[in-house]
């Protein structure tokens, strides 16, 4: 289902769904948004820029924004979603400055950002390749770009090693299990993000498997233009 509707345009969580992905997000994924957040820091020197792309409720951004003198930027498709980050981050008493808009056609100057940050969104992208260029236009010469997506590959024993690292159980165990096998059948294997990599303007490339998921980091060289 999820790949017959990113034929047809990027994926949004609007309304009621906003609310209950941020009430699922702060309830199930913080520990996730959490680590990102701690990977991200490590590639971005103090003070430097970083764009979250499909920043959802905002929480990547938030936690971020506590670990340093970083300026940071959430962009999201969904006004619903933009509008719960912004309080979301009042509440946290951080500064981020989050915006609407697409991954396809973003709405920043060329070599704007140090570093582009990407968290289980690139299988609702329509072009995905499209975001991609777009992500190398916006970053500095010698930024980098990293994403980390839900794995195709990812094994049922992965899943579960993952559940019982996050203490799930009973229901939300269950539910959660399906979710998971929901998002798999549409999320991009490796070899398919390495096809996408290819039809991008990145020409260096790190791809490493992250327990369910795989992470890409993309290097946009000095020279490069």
């Amino acid at each position: 289902m999820m790949k017959l509707v990113r034929k047809s345009r990027d994926l949004a969580v609007r309304g009621k769904k906003a609310r209950q992905y941020d009430a699922f997000s702060r309830r199930y994924r913080m520990q996730d948004l959490k680590e990102y957040a701690a990977l991200a820091a490590r590639h971005v020197e103090d003070g430097g820029s970083v764009l979250d792309i499909a920043t959802g409720p905002g929480y990547f951004c938030i936690e971020l924004a506590r670990m340093g003198r970083f300026r940071v930027t959430g962009l999201d498709i969904s006004e619903d979603l933009v509008e719960i980050a912004r309080a979301n981050a009042r509440q946290a008493g951080v500064d981020v400055d989050f915006v609407q808009g697409t991954a396809s056609v973003l709405g920043f100057p060329d070599e704007t950002f140090d570093l582009a940050f990407c968290s289980w969104a690139m299988k609702n992208f329509m072009d995905p390749a499209q975001v991609l260029s777009e992500t190398f236009r916006v970053l500095k010469p010698g930024g980098s770009a990293l994403i980390v997506d839900l794995s195709h590959e990812a094994t049922r024993q992965q899943w579960n090693q993952y559940a019982a690292s996050r203490r799930l159980q009973g229901m939300t165990a269950l539910a959660m299990g399906m979710a998971f096998r929901i998002q798999r059948s549409g999320a991009y294997s490796r070899t398919q993000l390495e096809a996408l990599i290819e039809r991008s303007p990145f020409r260096i490339h790190d791809i490493q498997n992250w327990g369910i998921n795989v992470c890409v980091r993309l290097f946009k060289n000095r020279d490069a233009r």
